[in-house]
């Protein structure tokens, strides 16, 4: 966690701010549909990536650069904290609740959700993971007390688990209710290519700004040939966003919204085509 060592943050990530959108470099494209994956979460309102999360850092000595990477599958030890913790802010600014289902993972995106799987029992949870750790050895993720009674692992202390990045989190905290996941057994069963897909077409939502004028400047800095200026109106005012867009189904979109926030559009959104 942020709180056990000082961090020394070893690269700046230029960031752009709903409502201005300084410093944002061009759109680079991500070439061809992703497969859909068993490994994804679906959540209707995901919470954005918070800034300063993904920039590279420092703990003891050790260099860590956090990433978007949606195929992230990794075994290895897993720990646990509690008491000491309970109450403080995490890496995210969310308030740690020991008692919660959650996490801390030095690389993964904050908030983001992960599936760990006990690997001596099959069990499987996931977890909300909202803070920065373990810097201790070899441990790959800290669980919360709370995860750690639900995976049966907290009364041994450390556990050989499984963690399969599965998506952002929810806005508002927790894991959200009614995630759509496919277990281990479902893998073997079915293979990705063989799943349907979403369909709907989707925008990835970029910035709201009362201007119009500020929303075509966004919309030229980022330089992409979707991205479009759309009027709408929020509690009878007229405002101005930025979409890009659309994409063939949630699944493709959400896959084009971890490369933008890769690019440092951190704040962006999924909104349904109308």
């Amino acid at each position: 966690m942020w709180g056990r060592a000082a961090l020394v943050a070893t690269a700046t990530l230029g960031l752009a701010a709903c409502g201005g959108g300084t410093n944002v470099r061009p759109v680079g494209p991500v070439n061809g549909p992703a497969s859909p994956s068993t490994s994804r979460s679906e959540v209707a309102d995901p919470a954005p990536f918070v800034r300063g999360t993904l920039r590279p850092y420092v703990v003891r000595g050790r260099s860590y650069t956090p990433a978007i990477d949606e195929d992230y599958d990794r075994t290895g030890i897993a720990s646990w904290y509690g008491d000491a913790f309970h109450g403080r802010p995490t890496a995210t600014g969310e308030i740690y609740d020991m008692n919660g289902m959650s996490a801390a993972h030095t690389t993964l995106p904050l908030p983001s959700l992960a599936e760990v799987t006990n690997l001596a029992t099959g069990q499987t949870i996931v977890v909300r993971v909202n803070d920065r750790g373990p810097f201790v050895g070899d441990r790959i993720i800290d669980l919360s007390r709370g995860a750690a009674d639900a995976l049966g692992v907290r009364s041994q202390g450390l556990a050989q688990v499984r963690v399969r990045y599965l998506g952002p989190a929810p806005r508002g905290g927790g894991t959200g209710p009614g995630i759509e996941r496919a277990r281990a057994a479902e893998d073997q069963v079915s293979p990705p290519s063989a799943r349907t897909a979403d369909s709907e077409p989707w925008f990835i939502q970029v910035g709201t700004f009362a201007s119009r004028a500020n929303a075509e400047a966004l919309r030229r800095r980022l330089g992409a040939t979707r991205t479009r200026v759309e009027e709408t109106d929020v509690r009878g005012q007229p405002m101005y966003r930025v979409l890009i867009g659309p994409w063939p189904g949630r699944h493709e979109a959400e896959r084009q919204r971890s490369a933008l926030a890769g690019q440092g559009l951190l704040d962006a959104i999924l909104v349904r085509a109308q």
